[in-house]
C-alpha cells in the first residue's frame, strides 16, 4: 500500500467515525427524555424541561390566567369577560406532548446543520390546545353589537350662511360586528397566547355618498326662493317629497336632468297626496298638487345659474308664487321640466325647504360661477276677465257664491340677461300665453221651478274686451319685472291663489 493510499484509507476512516459519532450523537438526542431547546407552548416557553415540568409550569399559568378577565375590545372601547363565563379550557398534557415531538420529526441534517454552525436551536411554537363554549361566546359578542356597530353616514354639503361658500361634512364609514369571525379569530388567538384580548372584527358598511361624490364642488352658483303657505298640509307634503327626490343630485357635465325621471310618478303607492291642481284651467284636488312649485322654483335657480334649458311649459293660468312667466308645469308622464349642465365640471342640486320656504341652490366649481343675470319679462297684452254667472240647485233660491277667484290672463315673453364685459346681453327665453280666469257667480235655484235661460255673461263696468294684438301695460303682480342672482319672491298674500 502507496502512502498516498494511506492517506485516503485514513481520511475515509476519520469521515466514517465522524459519521458515527454524529449519528450516535443524534440518537441520544432523540432519546433525551426533555423537551427540546427553544420549544413554546403558545408564548410559555417549555424548552429544556421534562414533560412532567413543563406540564405542571403550563398547568400553573392556566390556573392564575383563569382568574383574570379576558379583555375584548376595538379600536375605542375595552370589555371584560371572565373565562369561566365561556368554560374556557386548556388540554395541557396534550399540549405538552405536541411541545415534547417538536424538533423530534426533523430531518438528521436539518438538526445537525443548525448544531455545527452554532446556532441555538429556532424557537418553535406549538399552538395549545385549548377550548370554550362557542354559543356563550356567540351570546356575548352579540349583546355588544348595539355598542359597536355604527351607521355609514353620507359625505354632505351644506350651503353656507352667506349663500355663497359651502361646508363639507365628510362621509363616515359605518361598520357591522361580525360575530363569527371574532369567534373564530379568538380561538385561533388563544391558540398562539393564552387567553390573549378579543380583537372585534367588523365588516365594513361604506356610505352610498362619499367624498369623491362632491370632488370640485366648492361654491354657490345660484340660488332661488320662494314660499308656500304653512298650513297646506297635503300640498306641502307633497312639496317636500319632490324636493327631498332633487336634493342630492349631482350632474356631470352634458348630462340632462330630467325632473319626471328623478321626483317619479306622482301616486299614493310613492307617497303622493290630493292637493289643487290646475287642470283645463280650473283648480281640482289631484295627486302630486303642489309639485310644480318645485319644478318653478328649481327653474329660476338653473335660469341664473346660466345653465342650458331644454324642456320647459308654462302652466294655462298665472300662478302666484312666481314671477309672470317664469313658471314651469310638470304633468306626470306628460309634461316634463328639463335642462342640462353645460358647464365644464359637475353640479349639485341642493333643495331646502322650512316651515313656508322652499330654497334650491345650484353648487358647483367656483371656475364655473356665471356671469352677473338678471331675468325679466315683457307684458304683450292683458285679457280681462269676465262674469258669468251659472244657476245652481244645489243652492238656495236666490244665494250668490263665487266660485273661484278670479284673474287676468297675459301673454308674456321672459329674457335672461346677463352682464359680459359690462354690457348687458339679452336672451330671449319663451313667450307665453295666460288664460283669465273668469268671475264665476252661482246663483241658487233650489226649490224654484226649472227655467230655460242661463243667466248672460256680464262684462266688467267700463271693460272693453282686448283687440287682437293690442298691447297693454304691464300688470301688477304679485313681483317686481326683474330676478337676480340669488333672488327671492315675496310671500303670497293671503289671497294668492294656491296652485301646483
Amino acid at each position: 500500500m502507496t502512502g498516498r493510499q494511506k492517506i485516503i484509507w485514513g481520511i475515509a476512516g476519520l469521515a466514517l467515525a465522524g459519521v458515527i459519532g454524529l449519528t450516535t450523537a443524534d440518537q441520544l438526542i432523540l432519546r433525551d427524555p426533555k423537551i427540546l431547546p427553544g420549544v413554546h407552548v403558545a408564548n410559555v416557553d417549555v424548552g429544556g424541561l421534562y414533560p412532567d415540568e413543563a406540564e405542571g409550569k403550563l398547568r400553573k399559568i392556566a390556573d392564575e390566567l383563569k382568574t383574570r378577565s379576558i379583555l375584548v375590545a376595538d379600536a375605542d372601547n375595552l370589555w371584560q369577560i371572565q373565562p369561566g363565563d365561556i368554560d374556557f379550557s386548556l388540554d395541557v398534557k396534550g399540549s405538552i406532548a405536541a411541545a415534547y415531538s417538536a424538533g423530534r420529526n426533523e430531518s438528521f441534517v436539518q438538526r445537525w446543520q443548525t448544531m455545527l454552525k452554532g446556532q441555538e436551536r429556532p424557537i418553535s411554537r406549538i399552538p395549545a390546545t385549548v377550548g370554550f363554549n362557542r354559543e356563550k361566546l356567540v351570546r356575548f359578542l352579540a349583546g355588544l353589537a348595539s355598542q359597536t356597530d355604527r351607521e355609514p353616514r353620507n359625505a354632505v354639503l351644506q350651503v353656507a350662511s352667506n349663500n355663497k361658500s359651502v361646508i363639507r361634512i365628510p362621509a363616515v364609514v359605518g361598520r357591522k360586528l361580525n360575530v363569527e369571525k371574532t369567534v373564530d379569530r379568538a380561538l385561533k388567538a388563544s391558540a398562539q397566547e393564552l387567553f390573549p384580548p378579543i380583537d372585534l372584527v367588523f365588516d365594513q358598511r361604506p356610505p352610498q355618498v362619499t367624498d369623491e361624490h362632491f370632488k370640485g364642488i366648492d361654491s354657490v352658483l345660484a340660488s332661488f326662493t320662494t314660499y308656500f303657505k304653512p298650513w297646506d298640509e297635503d300640498r306641502n307634503a307633497n312639496l317636500r317629497l319632490a324636493a327631498g327626490r332633487i336634493h342630492g343630485t349631482v350632474l356631470k357635465p352634458g348630462e340632462v336632468f330630467s325632473y319626471n325621471s328623478i321626483v317619479g310618478h306622482r301616486n299614493q303607492k310613492e307617497g303622493f297626496r290630493m292637493a289643487p291642481v290646475i287642470l283645463d284651467g280650473k283648480l281640482v284636488p289631484d295627486l302630486g298638487g303642489g309639485v310644480c312649485q318645485v319644478s318653478s322654483t328649481l327653474y329660476n335657480a338653473v335660469l341664473l345659474a346660466d345653465l342650458e334649458i331644454v324642456d320647459r311649459s308654462n302652466h294655462g293660468r298665472a300662478i302666484g308664487y312666481v314671477p309672470l312667466g317664469f313658471d314651469a308645469t310638470v304633468v306626470d308622464g306628460q309634461i316634463d321640466f328639463k335642462f342640462r349642465n353645460n358647464l365644464k365640471r359637475p353640479i349639485l342640486l341642493q333643495a331646502t325647504v322650512t316651515e313656508s320656504e322652499l330654497v334650491f341652490a345650484v353648487l358647483g366649481n367656483a371656475k364655473d360661477s356665471p356671469p352677473p343675470i338678471e331675468l325679466d319679462y315683457v307684458v304683450h297684452k292683458v285679457i280681462e276677465l269676465v262674469e258669468i254667472k251659472q244657476t245652481d240647485p244645489t243652492l238656495e233660491a236666490g244665494k250668490e257664491v263665487i266660485d273661484e277667484s278670479p284673474q287676468r290672463g297675459f301673454r308674456v315673453s321672459t329674457y335672461r340677461i346677463r352682464t359680459i364685459n359690462g354690457k348687458q346681453v339679452s336672451q330671449l327665453l319663451y313667450t307665453d300665453d295666460y288664460d283669465p280666469v273668469n268671475r264665476i257667480i252661482k246663483i241658487g235655484t233650489k226649490g224654484l221651478p226649472p227655467s230655460s235661460t242661463e243667466p248672460a255673461p256680464k262684462q266688467p263696468a267700463g271693460v272693453s274686451p282686448p283687440k287682437p294684438g293690442t298691447s297693454a301695460v304691464k300688470p301688477k303682480p304679485s313681483a317686481t319685472g326683474t330676478i337676480t342672482l340669488n333672488g327671492t319672491i315675496n310671500p303670497p298674500k293671503a289671497n294668492s291663489p294656491t296652485t301646483r
